[in-house]
């Protein structure tokens, strides 16, 4: 809309690759009377911006100018001063496409003075599109077996589709062919699906976790080991074991942190091809071990409960004042009866399981409560305070 009615503001366009990022460049440059500047942040110096900042400067009045910057991100956070002056000004309009997280790359003074326009994975139709539009100006046909390996293996990125479309294109003209089919197939996927895709990265990583979670160590090691065949970087699988290590085994085996800590360091130190040793023992164990997600069910509700009320004042004897009322547990043998929630929440947040170690957490969770609070209901987490 804003580009229809010729009214730009300066914003970061986040998203990743082949999703239209640059795509929208092409639209200002059909819709406004914008005059565009194009630059990469790989090859662009911060003196360059400057030079195009006292352009901007001296165009003022006669004519807008937009600066687009692809991969802005690749500018340090000190060097993205270099924007401020003329974004807040006004005096050009600032476009920065990244692929990474813009809270994470962005200055934030910068990011504050920006609108985030977000660009998410392409999906099945749109990428179908794509193909058709292609297709309509190559005159090439595409089976629909090509369709589906297309479509597949561009994981939602209208880039590689066409860059994709135009190799089996141009095989299929060489041979005097005039549709994409399944002997030019054959000839170039052949080889193609047994390389490491990135929709085969997400399918066996998925795989590989929900093995351990389901306590099969076989099923978990292969899947590990056709990543590794793949060509899987370890320290993405090490950590995987670490966080499946709290959210899937958690308190029914503290230790299982432990060792997945210790694997990540052994592979940061081994690396391949030894370290996958280190990776089966892990997998092995965690696969064994007993499985509890309540520690990832605490944090999900605890964090719940804080975005409802993120506005509640904590209770004044746990402020950091003097006279405040606090009881030191200390000085009363380690344990004093004493609320540390507001008094709004009422309701337990952490649900002990009786499963392995935790069962002794569980015992000592219920006897503190039973302490601190008249309850009932402790299991299902509905623990009233009177």
């Amino acid at each position: 809309m804003s580009i229809e009615q010729g009214q730009l503001f300066s914003a970061i366009l986040a998203g990743p690759p082949g999703t239209g990022k640059t795509s929208v460049l092409h639209l200002i440059k059909r819709y406004t009377d914008y005059e565009v500047v194009q630059l990469n942040a790989a090859f662009t110096s911060v003196d360059e911006i400057k030079k195009w900042e006292n352009y901007a400067y001296n165009l003022r009045g006669i004519k807008k100018l937009l600066i687009f910057i692809d991969e802005i991100h690749r500018f340090n956070k000190k060097q993205q001063d270099v924007f401020l002056p003329g974004v807040e000004t006004g005096v050009y309009v600032l476009y920065g496409t990244t692929t990474e997280n813009p809270e994470h790359v962005i200055n934030p003074a910068l990011l504050s003075r920006c609108r985030i326009l977000r660009f998410k994975k392409l999906h099945e139709n749109e990428l179908r599109k794509i193909l058709q539009k292609a297709i309509e100006h190559v005159k090439i046909d595409v089976s629909k077996a090509g369709e589906s390996y297309l479509i597949s293996s561009s994981n939602g990125d209208g880039r590689f589709l066409i860059n994709s479309y135009e190799i089996l294109s141009n095989m299929a003209k060489t041979i005097g062919k005039s549709i994409i089919d399944d002997e030019i197939l054959s000839t170039y996927v052949g080889e193609e699906l047994t390389k490491y895709t990135d929709s085969e990265h997400y399918n066996l990583a998925s795989a590989f976790i929900k093995s351990i979670r389901g306590s099969d160590p076989d099923a978990a090691l292969y899947y590990m080991a056709r990543m590794l065949e793949g060509g899987e970087d370890p320290r993405f699988i090490a950590r995987r074991l670490v966080i499946l290590a709290s959210e899937d085994i958690g308190l029914a085996d503290p230790f299982a942190l432990v060792l997945a800590t210790a694997t990540m360091q052994a592979v940061e130190m081994v690396g391949l091809p030894e370290c996958a040793i280190n990776l089966s023992e892990c997998v092995i164990y965690l696969s064994l071990a007993p499985k509890s997600n309540s520690s990832y069910e605490a944090v999900s509700k605890a964090m719940e409960i804080a975005r409802e009320t993120k506005n509640v004042p904590v209770p004044r004897h746990l402020l950091n004042i003097e006279g405040s009322g606090y009881k030191y547990p200390h000085s009363y043998g380690g344990f004093v009866k004493q609320d540390y929630l507001p008094k709004k929440i009422k309701d337990g947040i952490y649900v002990p399981k009786n499963i392995a170690k935790e069962a002794k957490l569980a015992e000592i969770y219920k006897k503190l409560w039973k302490e601190r609070f008249a309850t009932k209901d402790i299991e299902e987490g509905k623990v009233k305070k009177e």
